[in-house]
């Protein structure tokens, strides 16, 4: 199966009185299709590691393939170009814009597509049909659950069709209940339509659910097995 990601030797530092080598020669590949999680304690580099991904923040050194495409030292308009095609976030926070509606929130990145407000406006309605909320299309974020939201964020993730979709502690926020339901959607849609996606987590029952589980520790991977073993082994 070909590689989606594909990070050779990615280093990273933050300058400042005390360098900060955030990320210590970083080698990882998650293959087309797989529904993988990355987890680790904080400060152990996750979430930088997550914005090299998602083109959010750049690397010193190294190489950083997204679907056979270097990404390295991008203008910001074509990394907003890569980001807006190829990639679906989904944010522990929702993210969502509190004066715009359900569906003026999913049509957003379309927006910046340049796609025409009635044909946006469509194929926001698809996804939140998808996700069960054609009913609280016309409401706003502070009208919705939790749960809801996140359903929102999803639909807004899926809109533009992308490679990949990256997922910043997408559970973190929500009652174990609705965190169960949210991961039931990650892993139809991996199940259903083979959407690649990697979700960071410090939640060892989000990790246990995902095809792979990959710890990093100190800015270095420290294990990439699949979850079976590790569910043995516990």
């Amino acid at each position: 199966m070909d590689a989606m990601i594909s990070l050779r030797d990615v280093n990273k530092t933050y300058p400042g009185a005390v360098p900060l080598h955030v990320l210590k020669g970083i080698n990882l590949e998650i293959r087309k299709g797989e529904l993988v999680s990355i987890m680790g304690a904080s400060g152990s580099g996750k979430s930088t590691l997550l914005n090299i991904l998602g083109i959010l923040d750049n690397y010193d050194s190294g190489d950083y393939y997204l679907d056979g495409t270097l990404i390295k030292d991008l203008s910001e308009n074509r990394a907003a170009e890569y980001r807006n095609r190829m990639i679906g976030f989904v944010f522990q926070s929702f993210n969502l814009i509190n004066y715009k509606n359900a569906v003026e929130n999913v049509a957003l990145p379309l927006f910046y597509q340049g796609m025409s407000r009635k044909r946006r406006n469509a194929l926001a309605m698809e996804q939140l049909e998808r996700m069960g909320l054609a009913d609280r299309a016309h409401h706003l974020p502070g009208e919705l659950s939790g749960g809801q939201k996140q359903r929102v964020a999803i639909a807004r993730a899926l809109v533009t069709k992308p490679s990949i979709i990256l997922a910043d502690e997408p559970t973190g926020a929500l009652d174990s209940r609705t965190s169960a339901d949210v991961m039931e959607i990650f892993k139809a849609l991996n199940r259903e339509e083979g959407m690649t996606t990697v979700i960071v987590t410090h939640d060892p029952g989000v990790g246990a659910q995902t095809d792979r589980l990959i710890r990093i520790s100190d800015g270095v991977i420290a294990d990439g097995c699949d979850t079976n073993r590790i569910i043995t082994e516990a």
